[in-house]
């Protein structure tokens, strides 16, 4: 009877314990590589951040990093906002162009549209943001 207890006892733990003890390890590992990652990085490095942001590091501190994300766009953030270095196939959609459906243009603020093309208020020609 007492192995018996001994032997089910064994299984509840190996069971339970045994996975989470696992996971814990394995979790441990990657916070290590991605923190070995993050203080490696320096100015020049492509990076996506935990929201998903890419861009490239201009100044690299001790705790924190400025990011380019658009020409002439510099954010600052913490270090352990960068999820991950970009990868070539990151980079491709990042730097590749792509034309628009149509061959239609994006949107543009009625300011820099030509006076012949402005529709704000097409019914009313005297409106200011028709002239």
């Amino acid at each position: 009877m007492l192995t018996m207890d001994l032997l089910l006892l064994l299984l509840v733990i190996a069971v339970f314990i045994l996975p989470s003890f696992l996971m814990m390890r394995s979790q441990r590992r990657r916070q290590a590589e991605l923190q070995t990652m993050q203080s490696a990085l320096g100015a020049g490095d492509r990076v996506v951040t935990v929201a998903g942001i890419h861009g490239t590091i201009v100044t690299a501190r001790e705790t924190q990093v400025e990011v380019e994300i658009a020409p002439g766009v510099v954010v600052t953030m913490d270090r352990i906002a960068i999820m991950r270095q970009a990868t070539p196939e990151d980079l491709g959609a990042v730097t590749g162009t792509t034309p628009a459906p149509g061959g239609q243009i994006g949107y543009q603020h009625p300011e820099q549209q030509h006076p012949e093309n402005r529709t704000d208020y097409p019914d009313f020609p005297d409106h200011p943001e028709n002239r």
